[in-house]
């Protein structure tokens, strides 16, 4: 609804109109509407971001130590933004033509980024109430491997939506290690990365480590509990 002022002028929407004053001048414009396409494209397209987002949320307190590092070397990304941006195209956001749905296709999932070192060879097996994580080459000769990098673990409970994070011992530890299981009955999906805990420079190849850096995370397989 428009409203006159002391000078006459009209402010506001009226009829199909919106009148403004810039100058001293009475401005005319018409309304203007948004158009919201729903074509089946787009709705899918919506539909992705809102599953990228709902996922973001769930994993946050991963992505928040994965991606800090990464995201703050690019102004005004948020780790959760780069998170998404990160796993758009690389096959973890995958389309279920049978429900209609997005669905999360778990060994594509980056839960961390960055320059560290992380070694494939690295598995994990479950013992009772333990899970065991074997990492039979420390890569200590690697450009991008210091001994007091971190190990840090994340399960996600898929089906309960729940996440348990473990930080775990330094790279010069963890040839062999073990971690409480989660006391719940759910699909465990399990990752690892190696994250720096101090800045420092390697001299022989003038490689700075900095506090948080990351190497991607590695997708250590999908277990039933």
């Amino acid at each position: 609804m428009s409203k006159i002022d002391p000078s006459g002028m009209k402010h506001g929407k009226q009829g199909d109109k919106i009148y403004v004053v810039l100058h001293g001048q009475q401005i005319e414009k018409a309304l203007y509407r948004p158009s919201n396409p729903r074509t089946p494209a787009q709705q899918k397209h919506r539909a992705k971001l809102a599953f990228a987002n709902r996922l973001s949320s769930l994993l946050s307190e991963a992505i928040a130590l994965g991606f800090s590092r990464a995201a703050g070397e690019q102004p005004g990304l948020s780790p959760r933004n780069l998170f998404v941006r990160t796993n758009w195209n690389n096959g973890a956001f995958q389309w279920n033509d049978e429900t209609a749905l997005w669905q999360l296709c778990p060994e594509h999932l980056l839960l961390a980024i960055g320059p560290r070192y992380v070694s494939p060879s690295m598995s994990t097996a479950i013992e009772n109430n333990l899970l065991l994580v074997s990492c039979p080459d420390l890569c200590l000769a690697e450009r991008y491997a210091a001994p007091d990098d971190q190990l840090i673990l994340t399960a996600y409970l898929s089906d309960i939506q729940s996440l348990v994070l473990y930080h775990g011992p330094l790279r010069a530890d963890s040839a062999r290690c073990a971690f409480e299981l989660p006391a719940a009955h759910s699909q465990m999906h399990l990752y690892a990365w190696f994250q720096a805990t101090r800045f420092h420079r390697d001299t022989a190849s003038h490689a700075q480590v900095h506090p948080a850096q990351s190497s991607p995370s590695l997708y250590l397989g999908t277990f039933s509990l």
